[in-house]
């Protein structure tokens, strides 16, 4: 099952330096994923997200795990980073049926054919609170 990453590369480009986006960035990237809560085992499963580039802004849709959500975000060349704060809807996680993700950061890099991301925040649920990091490298479809 895929699951959207756009909140890792959404994150990743609201906060660019001058220039433009490199255009290649458009289209549905998806690839390997890494969900890790802080102590808990790390989750493996297939991403996706699919990204609009318009001069320095890029528009992420899918970005939360269930593939909802999208944000406006902003950066130069391949590389963009963001900080702030994007809740996404509950989800089940390692014995927990309901697991908030809260994005607080993140950063993205297009090398080559592959779009790297990584970003982190706060996973609460089921009465604890805990950080959590989000990466993928994905290939365009």
């Amino acid at each position: 099952m895929k699951k959207g990453l756009g909140l890792i590369f959404a994150s990743a480009l609201a906060c660019g330096g001058g220039g433009n986006l490199n255009t290649a960035m458009n289209g549905t990237w998806a690839g390997p994923a890494t969900l890790t809560i802080s102590g808990e085992s790390p989750q493996s499963f297939t991403g996706s997200i699919q990204v609009a580039v318009s001069g320095d802004t890029a528009t992420f849709s899918g970005i939360c795990l269930d593939g909802s959500g999208s944000v406006t975000a902003h950066g130069s060349g391949n590389s963009a980073s963001w900080s702030g704060s994007f809740p996404c809807p509950a989800a089940p996680f390692t014995g927990c049926s309901s697991v908030v993700l809260t994005l607080q950061s993140a950063s993205a890099t297009l090398n080559g054919s592959t779009m790297n991301a990584q970003g982190g925040g706060n996973a609460a649920g089921c009465g604890i609170s805990k950080g959590f990091t989000l990466s993928i490298a994905g290939t365009k479809q």
